[in-house]
Formats: C-alpha cells, structure tokens, sequence
C-alpha cells in the first residue's frame, strides 16, 4: 500500500510540475467576449501609473454601489501602442461584470470582443513587464505570428506589499 502511495505522491508531483511550466509557457487561445463597465482614456508608457491615477478604485466602487455582479479580475486593455516610452495610446481599464445595471456615471458599459491571442502569465513586479512583452514579441515573430494592434493585461493577483507576488496575464491580439 505505501509503494502505491508513493507512485501516487510522485505522479502528482511530476503532473504539477508540468502544470506550472506549461501555466506560465505562451500559448495561442480563444478569450471569449466579456461584458465589462469601463474607463476610457490617452495614456503614454511612461505616465500610465499618474494617468490611471485612482480610477480602478472609482470602478470598483461604481460597480459595488451599483450592486454589479464581478465575473473576473481588471483587465487593462491597450490600443495602438507603439513601444515608445512617449506615444499617445488609448487604454480602457475595465472590470468584468455579468450584466449592466443602473447609471455607470463617468463610466460605461461595452462588450469586449472575442480575441484570439497569444497569453503568457507574467509573474512578479509590473515594472519587469516589457521583459515577457519583448520575449513573447520575440517567440511570436520567430514562430510567423503577426501581432495585431491591441493588448491586454489581467491582473490575477495583485499584491502591492510584494509586488513578486503578482500575476499578470498578458493577452497579444493576432492579426488575422
């Protein structure tokens, strides 16, 4: 009995072990379209963290005070960036909800679309997210894939005390 729990104890091992490589490893995928409220705005590369200022709070406080139902974590969704530090871009910070309801205020309700992406998981500090953009660009173009004219970021786990902590999925649309 003991030799079979310990065959059980090392597949276990051995399957999580592959899980977690292939979690963390780019992969092409589908993200299904999700109904969001949403802010809209110009932002750089280098004046995001200012421009974005308190508005995922204000969001999630316009969702609680309007009794929406949450579906999933914030998506960051950016629009026609460029690379440059100092390019205008358009960026929506959006939380997913199962319905709209009720008066969204400066805020408003939109579909995002069905994309097919590739996704990587970006684990740690958001300052050391051009490196899994670089490699991933990097992957996409050694492997024939033409990235499309948007990108987003779902923040999986967000932990501003230890910011290695955080899990970030990035999302490259493909040119179709």
């Amino acid at each position: 009995m003991k030799k079979i729990q310990t065959l059980f104890t090392l597949f276990l091992l051995i399957t999580l072990s592959f899980t977690t490589v292939k979690s963390n490893a780019m992969e092409k995928k589908k993200v299904e379209k999700v109904n969001v409220i949403m802010f809209t705005m110009k932002s750089t590369l280098s004046t995001i963290a200012q421009d974005a200022g308190n508005i995922p709070m204000e969001l999630m406080q316009k969702a609680e005070e309007l009794g929406l139902e949450i579906t999933g974590p914030q998506i960051w969704q950016y629009r026609n960036v460029d690379g440059s530090p100092t390019s205008l871009f358009d960026m929506d910070i959006c939380i997913p909800i199962k319905e709209a309801k009720g008066n969204a205020g400066k805020f408003i309700y939109k579909e995002l679309p069905e994309i097919t992406c590739v996704s990587e998981i970006h684990k740690g500090a958001w300052s050391d997210l051009k490196n899994t953009y670089s490699r991933m660009m990097g992957e996409m173009t050694r492997n024939g894939m033409i990235p499309g004219n948007m990108s987003r970021e779902v923040y999986l786990v967000c932990d501003f005390e230890n910011p290695e902590n955080c899990l970030t999925e990035i999302q490259l649309l493909l040119h179709k």
